[in-house]
């Protein structure tokens, strides 16, 4: 049985597409921005009707600051594209949260029976997310049964839905049973919207007595130019000994205060490679006493 602890993370890069049946706007955008810094929003437009020409795409928000918030292009043959990136900051005064952002799209289309090109707007608010600070979070895998004195692996992510991490050190820990092994998990730099993996290898003390039910914390620290903050996460594992005869993994299922555990004996891998050779010998007679027969 494997445990998997896990929560809801949002996406980390957003991406928008504005259309109607003369143009298509493609935006991409970082789903996490930071109150003072500098970011990129990038368009592609596409022309996807004949004689569309003078478009205007336009961004405007109250908590960015653009050197240049507005693109044309002069015209754009059917299924050709043109890109182009918005240098954005945001202000230092914006709360942490979500905000919006208006997109505007204006431009000229020409149709068979038009004397002159038409104009045509597209409109549409999209949404970033603004932290000042990191956010770290973590999704652990691990098993939910051991044997004692015999490693393990519990494996899982650390993702920053915030703004840029320092110094990770997550450790595992209990005060309940002995661990030993790989135990702890280091990375100098989590960027805003990435990822890592990680896994510890560990073991419980050999003599563990009673069968035990374990609590094993994950804690940690990161940190920004300005403060340190604290990850504290948990799982339960089962523990128990070996049997002597026993192969297979520790799982295995309670009925009230008894643990019934899925033993495969070697007296019953030897009976079952005996009766299958018994079987066979069987099988063998059978035709040399029909060939005789014969």
């Amino acid at each position: 049985m494997i445990i998997t602890i896990f929560s809801f993370v949002p996406a980390f890069a957003a991406q928008n597409v504005i259309s109607d049946s003369n143009v298509q706007i493609t935006l991409d955008y970082p789903d996490i921005v930071k109150q003072g810094k500098e970011f990129v929003l990038s368009s592609i437009v596409k022309a996807t009707a004949d004689q569309v020409s003078n478009i205007t795409l336009t961004i405007s928000s109250p908590e960015i600051e653009f050197s240049q918030n507005s693109f044309h292009v002069e015209k754009l043959v059917k299924d050709s594209t043109l890109g182009n990136n918005f240098n954005a900051k945001v202000k230092q005064e914006t709360p942490d949260g979500t905000f919006l952002a208006n997109i505007e799209v204006n431009y000229y289309v020409k149709g068979y029976f038009d004397a002159q090109p038409v104009k045509n707007s597209l409109t549409k608010a999209i949404q970033l997310n603004a932290e000042s600070k990191p956010i770290l979070l973590v999704d652990i895998q691990a098993p939910g049964d051991v044997f004692a004195g015999e490693l393990f692996s519990i494996k899982g992510t650390v993702r920053n839905q915030g703004a840029n991490a320092q110094n990770i050190q997550l450790t595992l820990v209990s005060s309940e049973i002995e661990l030993d092994g790989k135990k702890s998990f280091s990375l100098t730099n989590l960027d805003s919207g990435r990822m890592s993996d990680f896994e510890f290898i560990v073991q419980t003390q050999k003599e563990l007595g009673a069968p035990t039910h374990a609590t094993i914390h994950i804690n940690g620290t990161y940190s920004d130019e300005a403060k340190t903050y604290h990850v504290d996460n948990s799982l339960s594992i089962f523990a128990r000994q070996r049997g002597m005869l026993e192969i297979g993994d520790a799982n295995g299922i309670w009925f009230g205060n008894f643990f019934i555990a899925p033993v495969v004996g070697v007296g019953t891998i030897v009976s079952s490679v005996i009766g299958f050779l018994i079987f066979v010998w069987h099988l063998k007679n059978k035709r040399k006493t029909r060939k005789s027969k014969k």
